[in-house]
């Protein structure tokens, strides 16, 4: 699995790495592909709009269920993707996508579009945040742009950027192949989890940040510790590319080797 989401009737999505998508409402299973409309059956991302459609991003573009019926999308705008590699939501409901050639946002009827040309230092953006402040964030392959006052900049060019999470003090965390993740306060940089590959990271309820890797299984931060979960906890393989967590508290995570639930100190598969 790649991706997980859980949307506003409760149902959970699971993305796949080549068969499309399943979703659970709880009882049965429904699942779709690339026949049903999908742009691709490897789905790297899943979010729900204010409307109610589900967006999906993956392989060639995106696509859109509303109602019953999937519509692909195979450019955004000037930007013709090979990928889309994220799709996320904003505390405004923006919606913003990116993709390998830039990134572009959606506000419900408009679309805004950034490109290496506007300041981003590298076509392949991996994601993209809009923090408290209205800044916006681009995690790109080499490196992270921040469009603040209609001015780009840019930080940390040599690093892979891969993730964003603004957590509860307002805190942004960015997640990095190879050198771990930084946290910007507003003012500072502080890094952990110095060399290790970092994928998307979520903040829980109670303020934990919970951040997953390529082979090292999922870390938790309290705001002093690190807490590492493996295989030996119960978690379905060690290489996890997603995660969420639910509405009743529950943390799913997707896994190369299916999908974990995590409850208090336990996990099931």
């Amino acid at each position: 699995m790649r991706s997980v989401f859980q949307d506003s009737q409760n149902r959970l999505w699971f993305g796949t790495r080549n068969a499309g998508i399943g979703v659970f409402d709880g009882t049965a299973w429904a699942y779709y592909t690339t026949g049903d409309g999908l742009i691709s059956n490897g789905i790297s991302s899943i979010v729900e709009d204010t409307s109610g459609r589900i967006w999906i991003s993956g392989r060639g573009g995106y696509s859109i269920l509303d109602g019953n019926t999937w519509t692909p999308h195979d450019s955004l705008g000037p930007i013709k993707p090979r990928v889309v590699f994220s799709i996320s939501r904003d505390s405004e409901e923006h919606l913003w996508l990116g993709a390998n050639g830039g990134a572009s946002g959606f506000d419900g009827s408009t679309w805004t579009h950034f490109k290496p040309s506007d300041g981003l230092p590298h076509q392949v953006v991996h994601s993209v945040l809009r923090d408290r402040s209205g800044n916006i964030w681009f995690a790109c392959r080499r490196g992270l742009a921040q469009f603040k006052s209609d001015t780009m900049s840019v930080h940390f060019p040599e690093s892979n950027f891969g993730s964003i999470l603004e957590d509860q003090d307002g805190n942004v965390w960015f997640g990095t192949r190879g050198s771990g993740t930084y946290k910007f306060d507003g003012l500072n940089w502080t890094q952990h989890l110095s060399g290790m590959d970092i994928r998307p990271t979520i903040v829980d309820k109670d303020g934990r940040i919970w951040a997953i890797t390529d082979d090292n299984g999922v870390l938790s931060y309290d705001g002093d510790t690190w807490t590492r979960y493996k295989t030996d906890d119960g978690l379905a393989s060690n290489s996890v590319y997603g995660v969420i967590e639910a509405r009743d508290g529950t943390l799913w995570f997707a896994t190369e080797a299916g999908a974990s639930q995590y409850t208090i100190r336990s996990t099931a598969r």
